[in-house]
């Protein structure tokens, strides 16, 4: 059988996208060409078919056209064009805005913003499936919609004096706590940025979640990043399938082929449970700033302004639990954002977390997760199902829910 030659026109390069595509011409011997540096697209190109990213009147969008009038088969792994009939392979992009609707109500929230830097077919995609997510949460509110390019110049777009000004009061405005979810995590982690530059608790006040999952831009901030995973790999494998069914001579798919998105990575950007009592969140902030070295429940109390049993009701009343189970609850939960990390010793990662020793620690992360920590960092025993945000009891009065990891 003759080497099939494919066109690669993507852009944004991003990496899973490139995986998926990868494993699949590794299996069928594609030989693979990378346009996204040329200047112009190639001129009588004469390979197989292409894998493309059609947005606007890009370079890809040109070369597509041409192939197309030239009978070559293409594929577009994006919904950013719907007027221009290509098949197609993309994620559910509704199903994974319901995805962050679902876990912001799972943790309390009924407030929730869309950010994005600019708006089209794809972030309404997003848009709507937050939407109908919240919709269905007694009590919710529709949406608010924040798009960068309705509020500033789209030369002045990347002025980050421009992105402060016309944000920071809006999200000021916002009644607190509320959720925001980003169209993708560099944007997510521009809008966490400003939220902690601007005074802002992430995510007592301001939970801020991506798309996308991308471990390097998620596990590297001030606050990791939650962030729904939209399943590029899987796309960028299904959109080569495709492209191959194509190639041997198959009709285009009357519709797109979409990949469900089922999963949702909770790191400490969402890592809460939402309370209207602001003495509540007050306190919850200090133990998750002092984790290692908490006040007591009597210093805790005096530092929110409140009794001791005031405050005691206030957690069993909003959370289920006690305090001392709230920080347990939040002390396995920065452990496994330092197991992830993979740089500290479990002796180390029980010392950050206040543990008085390493065997409690193990013993408390057992109940907990089911598995010690070194069986949990080495992946032998996966974690608690992403995107479901009740958990197991932990130690306690009361019942343990929150992130899910």
């Amino acid at each position: 059988m003759k080497q099939r030659h494919v066109m690669l026109m993507i852009d944004p390069p991003i990496p899973n996208r490139f995986d998926g595509i990868m494993r699949y011409a590794r299996e069928r011997g594609w030989r693979l060409t990378l346009s996204n540096r040329l200047v112009r697209a190639p001129r009588g190109w004469a390979g197989d078919g292409a894998l493309v990213t059609l947005r606007g009147e890009n370079m890809a969008t040109h070369f597509a056209e041409d192939l197309v009038r030239r009978g070559v088969p293409v594929v577009d792994l994006t919904l950013h064009r719907p007027d221009m009939a290509v098949p197609r392979a993309v994620p559910d992009y509704q199903g994974a805005g319901r995805l962050a609707a679902e876990y912001f109500a799972g943790i309390g929230i009924k407030r929730t913003v869309w950010f994005s830097t600019q708006w089209s077919n794809v972030q309404r995609l997003f848009h709507d499936g937050l939407s109908h997510g919240m919709a269905g949460v007694p009590g919710s509110e529709p949406p608010a919609r924040f798009v960068l390019s309705e509020m500033v110049p789209r030369a002045r777009l990347d002025d980050p004096d421009r992105f402060a000004a016309a944000l920071a009061p809006r999200i000021a405005a916002l009644r607190k706590p509320v959720g925001v979810l980003a169209y993708n995590d560099e944007e997510a982690t521009r809008l966490l940025a400003l939220c902690l530059d601007s005074g802002f608790k992430v995510p007592e006040e301001v939970a801020v979640m991506g798309i996308g999952n991308d471990v390097f831009l998620c596990e590297n901030q001030a606050v990791p990043l939650s962030s729904v995973d939209d399943e590029l790999e899987l796309c960028g494998y299904e959109g080569a399938k495709l492209l191959d069914a194509l190639m041997d001579g198959a009709p285009p798919p009357p519709a797109p082929v979409v990949v469900p998105c089922r999963r949702l990575f909770a790191r400490r950007s969402t890592d809460f449970l939402a309370t209207e009592s602001p003495v509540l969140r007050k306190a919850l902030s200090i133990l998750s700033e002092r984790i290692a070295a908490p006040p007591s429940m009597v210093q805790l109390s005096e530092e929110c302004g409140v009794s001791r049993a005031t405050l005691d009701r206030l957690f069993m009343r909003e959370l289920g639990r006690p305090a001392h189970a709230e920080l347990l609850r939040r002390r396995i939960e920065k452990a496994k954002e330092l197991l992830r990390g993979g740089r500290l010793s479990v002796g180390d990662v029980s010392r950050e977390c206040g543990f008085c020793n390493p065997g409690y620690f193990a013993a408390a992360f057992f109940r907990a997760e089911g598995v010690t920590p070194r069986k949990w960092r080495s992946g032998e025993t996966r974690p608690p199902s992403p995107g479901s945000p009740p958990r197991k009891p932990l130690p306690g009065k009361g019942s343990g829910e929150g992130a899910a990891t």
